[in-house]
């Protein structure tokens, strides 16, 4: 797929002390990554899970960017359920005594913010393959023939490829006119 995409993704590996969450650009432009504590990963989970779970309609407009909105401001309470269960995690461990709760809800707010341009990542895919469609249309409207147009074979092609077929032709007639023979004969 050559539009944009993204895809949230914990780094476990990058999750010592003193690591502020921080989402990253990636080399890839498609891809994001957003970092966080693995022990926050339930609550970041119940809170992707409610903004995927909302009920979308496609209405043959780009507007899948307006409905992830709408699944932001639906999943508000998740959001703050989530955040708090974060913090709550997080207070009682000391290795994780760096991250405070304007870090934790920058993280919740980042993954609703990835979860829009989804969204807008599917209006931009509906609307170039509408615009491909145009221009394909008109393309075709700009370059095809102008009234009726004939093929003229020479004599000899059409005498070739009749006998070529004659054969086919009579040997498949040949079989419709036997099968309808034997299936009278057995109605009798």
């Amino acid at each position: 797929m050559n539009s944009l995409s993204l895809i949230l993704s914990p780094f476990i590996a990058l999750q010592g002390v003193g690591q502020a969450p921080v989402a990253v650009a990636n080399d890839a432009p498609e891809t994001w990554t957003l970092e966080y504590p693995r022990v926050i990963q339930p609550f970041v989970e119940d809170y992707r899970r409610c903004l995927t779970r909302q009920t979308r309609r496609v209405t043959g407009q780009a507007d899948f960017e307006q409905q992830h909105r709408r699944d932001v401001e639906t999943c508000t309470e998740a959001f703050e359920e989530a955040q708090e269960g974060a913090n709550r995690m997080l207070a009682g461990r000391a290795e994780y005594s760096d991250y405070s709760p304007a870090d934790i809800r920058e993280v919740f707010e980042h993954i609703g913010r990835i979860h829009v341009a989804r969204g807008a990542d599917l209006d931009n895919q509906f609307t170039f393959t509408l615009r491909s469609a145009q221009q394909a249309e008109e393309q075709y409207q700009a370059e095809r023939p102008k009234g009726l147009v004939l093929e003229l074979r020479d004599a000899s092609v059409v005498k070739a490829r009749t006998d070529a077929t004659a054969a086919a032709a009579e040997a498949a007639q040949e079989q419709r006119t036997q099968a309808r023979e034997e299936a009278s004969g057995a109605q009798d």
